[in-house]
């Protein structure tokens, strides 16, 4: 089972670590679901972590459709990550109907170098949800996707999670409002083996 931690700073992270966590996803602005850490961040979470980072490739809150200037913005930020050398970053971009963007996604995985790429928590805002996670992974635009079966919470999305979670060679990671008492009982539930959190560790 991986726990991966969401983390807003390197103080939570170094905790997360000291608790138990397998991984953890590096971000800024928690209150806002997550915006790209800064620089400094990175570079020294990579120095004192023993464990995967994942890192937060997104340029603001709101919304995730970017126009093509945000785009070059998450590029360059990608380029830090490989230079970095993080595992993995997390991204998702959608357009204005909430469909995949995968032209800019595309993009993405033409930059990514040997970097993971999980599709973020956007994918539960689709309304082809399943198939559009089939698309993503069967392109190789996708190693993981962070998703809480399009509910509220990963108890409550259950039935999606279980429609993604045999696509090959994609590591599902189940999401949303889980903490280290919930933990035992998704996995007797899922074959999902990876899980996201704030509270997971």
């Amino acid at each position: 089972m991986i726990k991966e931690a969401a983390v807003g700073n390197l103080r939570e992270a170094l905790q997360a670590q000291e608790r138990g966590a397998d991984r953890i996803e590096l971000c800024e602005n928690l209150a806002e679901e997550g915006t790209t850490p800064s620089y400094g961040t990175i570079k020294v979470c990579k120095e004192l972590l023993r464990i995967p980072i994942v890192v937060m490739i997104r340029p603001r809150g709101g919304n995730f459709v970017y126009d093509d200037a945000e785009l070059q913005v998450m590029l360059e930020d990608i380029r830090i990550c490989r230079e970095l050398g993080v595992d993995g970053i997390s991204t998702g971009i959608l357009r204005e109907d909430h469909t995949v963007d995968f032209e800019k996604m595309k993009r993405i995985a033409e930059c990514k170098g040997d970097l993971k790429v999980t599709f973020h928590k956007a994918i539960d805002e689709t309304p082809d949800y399943a198939e559009a996670v089939r698309s993503l992974s069967a392109q190789g635009l996708i190693d993981r996707v962070l998703t809480s079966g399009q509910q509220e919470t990963a108890l409550k999305g259950l039935s999606r999670l279980r429609e993604i979670q045999d696509i090959p060679n994609l590591e599902v990671v189940a999401a949303g409002r889980i903490t280290k008492d919930k933990l035992a009982e998704l996995a007797r539930q899922l074959k999902v083996t990876s899980f996201h959190g704030k509270r997971i560790v």
